[in-house]
């Protein structure tokens, strides 16, 4: 932490230097040559690292700002009905409240999820919910009804206290639905089928056995006392290849830099196709808790939002196999 610290305090010191149009290097009047100074320019690739991530955790905070919230102050403002009334006439409550917030609507279905797991509904035969003998002492009550169109369901009423039942634990259903909602979107994110890489074949072998499929693949390397890396990248479909590089990633993780040419890669995709990410380790696609996982995350998000399908295989073993060819290619 200190190390990287005085990183940051070298960065700004250089930075503070040539705002003022001072060359940080020779301490004299910043010109044209100033700009070309390897020392400086990997300083701006550092301070470019350090935005990237800045970024992305607030293009994250502001996915976060975009769910329900209600203040306490809104929370005494819901009345509860004078008449039994239905669950998404609660819902039109709440949201009366909290209109001014600017946030995700509530969801009638929050309630009858929750109270589902709390035991105060099950499904019923019809696909409908029905209150249980639970949901009954509460207040709840379920009434059949059949559509013109010959539809039969069940729809349930709520008494002024389910009503301030409801109310009252508003808390604990937005908590559930946010449980839930996280679960979702993991489940979606990891949602890259790994492909086994068959023993006693090559990496060139693999490759044709797929060649209906674009390939990413990837090497990286660092220096863990310099903490600084690098990458070279291929993009491989039917013969034709596009090979990217990148120095001085400051990082003291390889697998750090192999994932930024992976997502490069994809980024340089431009039309939908199956992808199939081929590496020499286990990058933790599949693993939330990966320290990486922002990476794989980004990566998984760049591909889906192209319509692509995503394929990771590991060739380990015949690692050495995979760095030659993509350093063999051009």
């Amino acid at each position: 932490m200190e190390n990287e610290i005085n990183k940051l305090q070298w960065a700004k010191m250089f930075m503070d230097y040539l705002a003022n149009g001072v060359d940080p290097v020779s301490n004299t009047d910043a010109d044209e040559d100033t700009l070309h100074n390897e020392v400086i320019r990997s300083c701006f690739r550092y301070i470019s690292d350090i935005l990237s991530r800045e970024i992305y955790e607030a293009e994250i905070n502001t996915k976060k700002s975009s769910a329900f919230l209600i203040t306490d102050e809104q929370f005494a403002e819901l009345k509860t009905y004078s008449y039994n009334c239905k669950v998404s006439e609660l819902a039109a409550e709440i949201n009366r409240v909290t209109e001014g917030n600017n946030t995700k609507k509530f969801s009638a279905t929050w309630i009858n999820d929750w109270l589902e797991a709390e035991g105060y509904l099950r499904p019923s035969e019809l696909k409908s919910r029905i209150a249980t003998e639970k949901g009954n002492q509460l207040g709840i009550s379920s009434e059949y009804r059949k559509s013109d169109n010959g539809n039969e369901y069940y729809i349930n009423f709520y008494t002024e206290k389910a009503q301030s039942f409801v109310f009252s634990h508003l808390n604990d259903i937005i908590a559930y639905r946010n449980e839930k909602y996280n679960e979702k979107k993991r489940h979606e994110k990891n949602n890259i089928i790994n492909l086994d890489f068959p023993k006693s074949i090559s990496v060139r072998e693999f490759i044709q056995q797929h060649n209906d499929k674009c390939f990413i693949m990837s090497i990286g390397s660092c220096d863990s006392v310099a903490e600084v890396g690098s990458y070279q990248a291929v993009l491989y479909y039917k013969g034709k290849s596009n090979v990217l590089k990148k120095t001085d990633i400051p990082t003291s993780s390889a697998n750090k830099c192999i994932l930024e040419g992976v997502l490069d890669a994809a980024t340089s995709i431009k039309l939908s196709t199956d992808v199939i990410i081929l590496s020499s380790t286990p990058l933790g696609f599949n693993t939330s808790k990966s320290k990486n996982y922002r990476y794989c995350d980004e990566i998984y998000r760049v591909l889906s939002e192209k319509g692509c399908s995503i394929f990771a295989a590991v060739c380990q073993g015949i690692g050495s196999e995979l760095i030659s060819l993509v350093k063999s290619m051009k």
